[in-house]
């Protein structure tokens, strides 16, 4: 763990802020560290007294012993998948944040601590599913297994998918009140990138009307779909309608609909 001059840390606030930077993710919102706070921090805590012992045992003499609060920040990266059922995968690693005083023989020092802590976990979710959450219609599914706040659902094409009940209910009641496009806007950089391929199969799904998209790399780009996916990335309908028209010259009519909103984007990015 890394170890920082001064008890700086007070809140949650502060040490997602803190974890962010040390991972590199700084452009995340800390909306997502509380969609993701269901780390179980009674799994975590003797482990983490074990590595900020490690950590202060290093780094001072005089037998030191520790006094402080702590906080488990998770950092989600999110990604997406094309191969069979398109799928999002949101890759789950837990900060631990420490902030207290190193008491030893003869000084106290007050410090903060950071460093990842617990294994990764990964998600996976089915963009059938995220449609379902949508749609509050997980009842399209089959159940498999409930245990210990858990379910494990059938996706039919794909393998069977276990997510936490707490994540669902959260993720269900953040996306009746945001677009899932703001909601990618939130994971930073890692989230703006994968949206247009996200929104793109989410669209892909609707027009079909089926329960199984083709992947977004193999759907034909049309008027309407670049309209519909703009307005799920939060553009007026007015603004939308300017964009594909100024794009739509520039587009192939055999191009898929994945590389014409990449190309979109990519336009409007250069102030094209």
């Amino acid at each position: 763990m890394k170890i920082l001059t001064g008890r700086g840390i007070k809140n949650f606030r502060e040490a997602a802020e803190l974890a962010f930077r040390e991972a590199g993710a700084d452009d995340l919102s800390l909306l997502v560290a509380d969609l993701f706070e269901s780390a179980d921090a009674t799994k975590l805590r003797s482990e983490a007294e074990r590595n900020i012992m490690a950590a202060i045992r290093g780094r001072y003499r005089g037998n030191p012993s520790w006094d402080g609060k702590q906080w488990y920040v998770p950092v989600p990266k999110p990604g997406y998948d094309t191969r069979g059922t398109p799928h999002m995968t949101i890759e789950l690693k837990t900060y631990l944040v420490a902030a207290g005083e190193v008491e030893t023989t003869d000084r106290y020092y007050p410090v903060t601590l950071v460093g990842p802590i617990g294994k990764l976990d990964t998600l996976i979710i089915p963009i059938v599913l995220l449609q379902a959450i949508l749609d509050d219609d997980l009842g399209c599914f089959a159940v498999l297994a409930r245990s210990a706040g858990n379910t494990t659902r059938e996706i039919p094409g794909f393998k069977p998918v276990q997510l936490a009940d707490d994540f669902v209910a959260r993720l269900s009641d953040v996306l009746k009140r945001k677009s899932v496009a703001a909601w990618l806007e939130e994971f930073g950089s890692q989230g703006r990138s994968i949206r247009p391929l996200v929104i793109g199969t989410l669209l892909g799904l609707q027009s079909m009307g089926a329960t199984k998209a083709l992947p977004l790399g193999q759907q034909q780009w049309t008027y309407e779909l670049l309209l519909s996916a703009l307005e799920a990335m939060a553009y007026q309908v007015s603004e939308a309608k300017v964009i594909v028209a100024r794009a739509v010259p520039y587009l192939r009519a055999d191009q898929t609909l994945e590389d014409a909103i990449r190309v979109i984007l990519q336009n409007e990015t250069k102030g094209g």
